[in-house]
């Protein structure tokens, strides 16, 4: 029970820090709030505090902060459509930014504990792409198709990513005999070889993905310096945002399958297994994986709330910028309808999900 309660409070104080974000710049502006909640459905605690109602509502996966006039203009001064176009954009995009910070806040903490990991071959699986393509034990994947490979998480979320395609992998690799030890990339100063090769991966029927043939043995080695520190940390977002947005390609594509597409209740259920599993190692370890949890439904939340379709943080940014840029606003009856078609076509999407979701636990 507490490993199911841990993932809900999890996931439920990551959308309260992106509702958070609405709110304080809501205030800021002058915008008078009319709600804040966490959690969606009947209220179970309620009070007014200056004009503001804040509420705890029955089902924790979700939350809200209502505005006034957030969709009809009614002739209040403080209401959000009374406020510049500017104002506007900066409580709109509140919302995905303060999840980012909350995502960076986490990775900080986890680079901090584990260090970095270099994407440094181990081994080479015989008949895989990676030999003919003369890779070697012992070489450092630099860049793949042009980007950069910081950590082997790199490597392995952009192979996951990009089934099939053709890859133009540049490597480095050490003079014989460092070869041998992987920590010898995290020396300072070092000479090597760089080259340039071509592959494609290939479908594993056992491990069910793509793979290039290679093996790698986690080398984890702590930062040097607050400014690698915080640029590790930032790149942890960064790669969790990505990948979030290039599911969807994947989506579309037909490599995932709707029933490979989780939702909350996936996400709660997957949370609490990995707290009742690694629990016998301490709860200090159980911590430290709710924050690469946190961080990974932070960093998502933010990355898929700014994607321009209506309904979501980032369809509202859009119709906001046309607005900054023609210098008179789109007609509100009409921005409403678009915005209240996505969100039918949204919550048809989170039932079919939430199904799936349910589906999957019980069978």
């Amino acid at each position: 029970m507490l490993n199911i309660l841990a993932a809900i409070l999890l996931f439920g104080f990551v959308i309260m820090f992106h509702e958070l974000g609405h709110f304080l710049l809501a205030k800021a502006n002058g915008v008078e709030v009319t709600e804040f909640s966490i959690g969606m459905g009947p209220r179970l605690v309620s009070r007014v505090w200056r004009g503001t109602r804040y509420s705890l509502k029955i089902l924790p996966l979700g939350g809200s902060c209502a505005m006034a006039d957030e969709d009809t203009e009614s002739g209040n001064p403080n209401g959000f459509l009374s406020k510049s176009v500017w104002a506007r954009i900066s409580i709109i995009a509140a919302g995905p930014i303060f999840n980012f910070i909350l995502a960076f806040f986490f990775g900080i903490i986890i680079v901090a504990y584990r260090g970095y990991d270099l994407p440094v071959i181990t081994n080479i699986v015989e008949g895989y792409p990676a030999e003919a393509a003369g890779l070697k034990a012992g070489d450092l994947i630099l860049s793949v198709n042009g980007r950069r490979m910081l950590e082997y998480q790199d490597l392995s979320m952009y192979l996951q990513l990009h089934p099939e395609e053709e890859l133009e992998i540049v490597y480095g690799r050490l003079p014989e005999g460092q070869a041998e030890d992987p920590s010898a990339w995290y020396q300072k100063d070092l000479s090597y070889e760089t080259g340039t090769t071509t592959l494609r991966t290939i479908y594993n029927e056992e491990t069910q993905s793509y793979m290039m043939g290679i093996e790698h043995y986690s080398n984890y080695h702590p930062v040097e310096g607050l400014g690698k520190l915080l640029r590790l940390g930032w790149h942890q977002v960064a790669l969790q945002g990505q990948a979030a947005i290039e599911s969807f390609r994947l989506l579309f594509r037909g490599y995932v399958g709707a029933d490979d597409v989780g939702g909350p209740v996936r996400i709660v259920a997957g949370i609490g297994q990995m707290v009742e599993e690694i629990r016998p190692e301490g709860w200090f370890i159980v911590l430290l994986n709710l924050i690469n949890w946190g961080m990974f439904l932070s960093a998502s939340l933010g990355a898929v709330n700014l994607i321009p379709l209506p309904a979501l943080d980032g369809g509202r940014l859009a119709f906001l910028l046309v607005e900054a840029v023609r210098g008179k606003a789109i007609d509100q009856e009409k921005e409403g309808m678009v915005h209240f078609a996505g969100m039918m076509v949204l919550l048809a999407l989170m039932i079919v999900i939430m199904f799936n979701d349910i589906r999957n636990l019980i069978f």
